[in-house]
């Protein structure tokens, strides 16, 4: 089914789904595209190559309010290859895009909300916002006086102050998107937080929505990574040092960058140790040829040394917790101002 065409007012949204054996969940997320008190609007699913009732359970919504345009896939592919392959659905029309996961939901006035940020200047590349993770508020560490950021601004934050941004969740200016540059990059498992990042290191300027938009569902039969391929591979915590290492030179002070990566090294160095005392040897020792191989490989001090700080991490982090924002003064001035 085409796209209805934009109003002039209010440009056209799209919304992308990928999904594989979604029968339990992707009807809910169906619904709350359909729900959406926003318009003109897109939902766009790629079935790829479900075995269950996915495909009847789309087809059933062909003729729904929100126009649904969708494909299925001849054969399973990676879902950083089917998250591509959905954007690649999106109407030229459309102006901004939005993820949404087959088992995943969000509120009625979660993409006007989005879009009343994104469009209160042309130049917002992304906008994010607050997330539930099954029914619970997630914490944020984004000051409630500020919505509009640098780009620059809002990965510092994200790196330095582990401010959440819901990265399966944000809202893109379509233009993010480069020709012959595949979006969701197809070597990283973390493949969506890679998206944000490498988005706002571009520059221009990013919102935060203070309401919640997302209700993120995690459990067992979810094809989460966290339940399937991140146990296997372990991968997120050398990722997350990549991404620290990529974009932590340009976004932060040269004082701050040396403090998250030394910080975030001594968190992996524990994590080196966890594993080869836990049975998960084999992973030990790839991590510490992949450390090496970054100029990182630790010596006995720096093991000890982060067990040594590691009761005064979790004192930070659990108890004092330096990154919340603190109270703005009156005078202090923001991306707006």
């Amino acid at each position: 089914m085409t796209a209805t065409s934009p109003s002039p007012a209010r440009p056209l949204v799209a919304v992308i789904t990928p999904c594989y054996n979604g029968e339990r969940h992707v009807e809910n997320a169906i619904k709350a595209v359909q729900a959406q008190t926003y318009r003109p609007l897109v939902h766009c699913i790629v079935d790829n190559a479900s075995t269950d009732a996915t495909p009847e359970i789309i087809a059933r919504y062909a003729n729904a309010g929100v126009p649904i345009i969708t494909i299925r896939n001849p054969e399973t592919v990676t879902f950083q290859q089917n998250s591509n392959k959905v954007a690649s659905l999106i109407p030229p029309e459309a102006t901004h895009f939005r993820m949404l996961h087959a088992d995943d939901t969000m509120p009625p006035n979660a993409i006007a909300d989005m879009m009343d940020v994104a469009l209160a200047d042309e130049t917002i590349v992304m906008v994010a916002g607050i997330e539930k993770m099954n029914g619970e508020l997630r914490t944020h560490n984004f000051p409630p006086e500020c919505t509009f950021y640098e780009s620059g601004n809002m990965l510092a934050r994200f790196l330095s102050d582990e401010a959440h941004i819901p990265t399966a969740h944000v809202l893109f200016r379509t233009d993010a998107m480069r020709a012959g540059e595949d979006f969701y990059p197809n070597d990283i498992v973390e493949c969506y937080i890679a998206s944000v990042c490498r988005t706002l290191s571009r520059g221009k300027r990013a919102g935060f929505v203070h309401k919640y938009i997302a209700d993120t569902i995690r459990h067992p039969d979810s094809g989460s990574l966290v339940f399937t391929l991140a146990p296997k591979v372990k991968a997120v915590i050398w990722e997350k040092l990549l991404f620290i290492e990529r974009y932590g030179p340009a976004a932060l002070s040269n004082t701050e960058y040396k403090r998250v990566l030394n910080r975030f090294l001594r968190v992996f160095y524990r994590r080196i140790l966890f594993w080869a005392v836990s049975g998960s040897g084999a992973i030990a020792k790839r991590d510490l040829g992949r450390l090496a191989s970054r100029g990182h490989k630790p010596n006995l001090l720096d093991f000890i040394a982060s067990v040594a700080v590691w009761p005064y991490y979790l004192f930070l982090k659990r108890v004092k917790r330096p990154q919340a924002p603190p109270r703005w003064p009156a005078d202090a001035t923001t991306a707006a101002s």
